[in-house]
């Protein structure tokens, strides 16, 4: 039996890809006889106390469901050694993410990072001031191995420096696909690297889908073009809603239909008001899952315009839900498991609307791009995740152990 202490500084019961991961993960690891807990960013007053989830006050960061973990730090690190885990699984780059670098350093135990989140990604819609990388990156090096370095000119350098000192300070890197590193300088650390997909388990639909369009006033014989995730400005709503305008010009009965938590500075329905759209689209917010896959069900094409994700945990949603998929990350796409099945276009509204309504006007080649997605993503089951990762873990301590012995 393996111990794993998690941390993420994004909500461990939030609508996020990382949250999902981690509860399929520990979910599957628990079905095999080992022992998970989860440190997570909670409520700023009565973060809960459960079972397999210990909570720290925190504050939103403006940044999805990034939030920043406040002083009771120590006392969790405190709990956290007492736990005396085997293996420190760090979800991200924030606070908490140090805190079980430093934990791992401390216990003499490995510590594994999933590279989750594409920093500078987020970086080119949320403004985040240099200093404050700077600062962050300063407390890595009060706690982690390397040392201080040269004059960080910009939020490019400051965010490498950060993620250098984390890769560092980590006996494996996991990626959930090849390009999640793209922007990264990661030369250095190439030999630590393991790819993992994360997979996705849909629970069984909750209706039919044609329940679920009476349930949301969805016309039985519209086009439905589907987006499942946050609503927000990195997610890439902006394409989708210009992209979506120009179907309307060559599908007349094309409906949008959003499903996820909407960001307040997006300004959701400003946009969809001014575009001309309110009246052709729908919004849900959060779903339970089975409503989820019911929303899967009700659409004809699902509607990727993101260029920020590492994994797409929604790509592999929609193609177990036979949900043919167009996509405009070219580098995503390359790496992707499910790349022979999804259709790629330039990240242009242009493009991306041809893209759509060429599946939505040619069923028979939707249907086949669903079947051959759905065969694709069957392959990467959870439990596959959980044995690859299980290797990650088993690849850090040996890792660990070299490094005890070379004296670093």
């Amino acid at each position: 039996m393996t111990r794993i202490a998690h941390f993420t500084d994004a909500s461990f019961r939030g609508v996020n890809g990382i949250a999902a991961s981690i509860r399929l993960l520990t979910g599957m690891l628990g079905q095999r006889g080992h022992e998970s807990v989860v440190v997570t960013t909670g409520p700023l007053w009565k973060a809960p106390v459960e079972g397999g989830v210990i909570s720290v006050p925190s504050m939103p960061t403006g940044m999805g469901d990034f939030r920043f973990a406040l002083m009771p730090i120590r006392a969790m690190r405190d709990r956290v050694r007492a736990w005396r885990p085997d293996v420190a699984h760090v979800h991200t780059p924030g606070p908490l993410g140090a805190a079980g670098l430093t934990v791992a350093r401390q216990l003499g135990v490995p510590a594994v990072y999933t590279y989750h989140t594409d920093m500078h990604g987020y970086a080119e819609h949320y403004y985040i001031p240099t200093p404050i990388v700077r600062a962050g990156t300063a407390l890595y090096g009060r706690h982690l191995r390397r040392g201080p370095t040269g004059r960080l000119l910009n939020t490019y350098d400051a965010i490498e420096e950060a993620n250098a000192r984390i890769f560092d300070a980590a006996h494996i890197i996991v990626a959930p696909t090849a390009g999640a590193l793209r922007r990264c300088r990661m030369a250095a650390f190439a030999g630590r690297v393991r790819v993992i997909a994360t997979p996705a388990s849909l629970p069984p639909a909750a209706m039919t889908g044609a329940e679920f369009r009476t349930r949301h006033g969805i016309a039985p014989d519209a086009s439905v073009v589907l987006f499942v995730g946050r609503l927000s400005a990195e997610k890439g709503i902006k394409l989708l809603i210009e992209a979506f305008g120009l179907v309307r010009q060559r599908v007349a009965d094309a409906t949008l239909l959003l499903v996820g938590p909407s960001d307040a500075r997006l300004r959701l329905r400003r946009l969809l008001d001014r575009s001309g759209l309110a009246a052709h689209a729908v919004t849900t917010g959060a779903l339970g899952g089975g409503d989820v896959h019911a929303a899967y069900t009700a659409s004809d094409v699902f509607a990727f315009p993101s260029a920020t994700d590492t994994q797409g945990i929604v790509l592999h949603e929609a193609a177990l839900a036979g949900v043919p998929i167009v996509m405009t990350d070219r580098l995503l796409h390359a790496s992707h498991p499910l790349a022979g099945a999804m259709c790629l276009t330039d990240p242009a509204p242009a493009a991306f609307a041809a893209g759509l309504a060429a599946l939505l006007s040619a069923p028979a080649e939707a249907r086949h791009r669903g079947q051959r997605a759905r065969s694709i993503a069957k392959e990467h089951t959870p439990d596959r995740f959980a044995t690859e990762t299980l290797q990650a873990y088993r690849d850090a301590a040996t890792s660990a152990a070299e490094w005890v012995i070379g004296g670093t």
